[in-house]
């Protein structure tokens, strides 16, 4: 019986060590998530050619313009063609050319996210 106390004490602080590491992992986890977020964020102003309190007024104000053209009858295809936008494949995103297609395109699928943000950094930056 001494045996199986001894092993269940050793396994007691193995457990309580790798809780003290899983704590320590998760605070420095979390640290790094902050200064990504931060930098890109500072990734994002330099690219708008703004100071990085004045970029969510400049966000804000992008998104209330997009979301007036849209209401005005834009769609996301005609946004981009205003614009001279073009997605990575080098076609016009079209909402238009999705609905005009047949559905036999198998690189149009409805899982494929076709719209438009003014958001989206080149380096795949979301923050």
């Amino acid at each position: 019986m001494g045996i199986y106390r001894e092993k269940k004490e050793q396994l007691i602080e193995k457990i309580e060590f790798y809780k003290k590491r899983i704590a320590d992992d998760t605070a420095r986890k979390k640290a790094a998530e902050d200064k990504l977020k931060e930098v890109s964020r500072l990734a994002m102003a330099v690219e708008y050619n703004c100071k990085p309190r004045e970029l969510d007024e400049i966000i804000s104000a992008e998104h209330m313009l997009l979301q007036k053209l849209r209401s005005g009858g834009l769609s996301d295809a005609e946004l981009l063609e205003l614009v001279g936008g073009k997605n990575a494949d080098g076609d016009i995103s079209s909402d238009k050319k999705n609905d005009d297609s047949t559905n036999s395109d198998s690189h149009y699928a409805d899982d494929e996210d076709d719209g438009i943000s003014f958001y989206d950094n080149s380096d795949g930056d979301e923050d």
